[in-house]
């Protein structure tokens, strides 16, 4: 029963983080998640509801958006996707949570270093900077379905208007997620039973996204993310004291 309740607070808030900025379930979520159980399970109880938020995105954002433009990052990722899938077989879990956790704090600490994030924007903007962060992106898609920040940086430098940015990462999750929930299925990560467990919680979500659509209008992004950041740290401790 606690393990339960746990479960659907971390999808409360995974779907609250998403509401507010268009990407971050997965990054939410797994860390969480994988508190309390294994990273393969974790990833795949999730992933079932990140598609379908990303699916939302790309309807609501995505129509002005020319794939073309998202070139470099799809190439990245379709390199780097499958080589992700298969290392959840191949690496133990305690290192894959560090892994994960280290990835959660150099994650935090760009967001937080804004001199940084000029630097980088202006790489995303080149093909092989494109490419570079989509290899990144699509590798923790792989192994973690949280692949965001690499994707984020591109779509933000690429389209500044913000309803043009959570587009292009709508598009882009859109495509990678299709291909992830191919690869689980064939590598046996994500069962119908993984599917219809993830099901049971689907009114958390719910609750979540609306709650995140309702607060986005009264709370300052600034004071948001403060939030997240501190969740993410004391997830990233945890996971690799756990």
């Amino acid at each position: 029963m606690e393990t339960t309740l746990f479960i659907s607070g971390a999808l409360i808030l995974s779907a609250f983080t998403f509401s507010f900025a268009g990407f971050g379930f997965g990054l939410v979520a797994v860390p969480l998640l994988s508190l309390v159980l294994p990273v393969k399970e974790a990833v795949a109880i999730q992933l079932p509801f990140s598609v379908f938020l990303v699916v939302i995105n790309s309807y609501r954002y995505g129509k002005s958006i020319k794939w073309h433009k998202l070139k470099p990052l799809f190439i990245g990722s379709a390199v780097a996707i499958p080589a992700g899938v298969y290392s959840l077989n191949l690496v133990p879990d305690m290192l894959m949570k560090r892994a994960l956790a280290l990835f959660i704090v150099l994650v935090v600490l760009f967001e937080r270093w804004r001199q940084g994030q000029g630097g980088i924007g202006k790489f995303a903007k080149t093909g092989p900077g494109g490419i570079m962060l989509g290899m990144i992106s699509g590798w923790f898609i792989g192994a973690y379905t949280t692949g965001g920040p690499p994707a984020v940086i591109y779509a933000t430098a690429r389209f500044p208007e913000p309803r043009n940015a959570k587009g292009a990462m709508g598009l882009y999750f859109l495509a990678t997620d299709v291909l992830i929930v191919l690869l689980f299925a064939m590598t046996g990560l994500l069962t119908l039973e993984l599917l219809f467990q993830s099901l049971r919680f689907t009114p958390a979500v719910l609750a979540g996204f609306l709650a995140g659509s309702y607060f986005f209008k009264n709370i300052t992004k600034r004071t948001y993310m403060i939030g997240v950041h501190l969740l993410l740290f004391m997830a990233a401790i945890m996971l690799c004291v756990n």
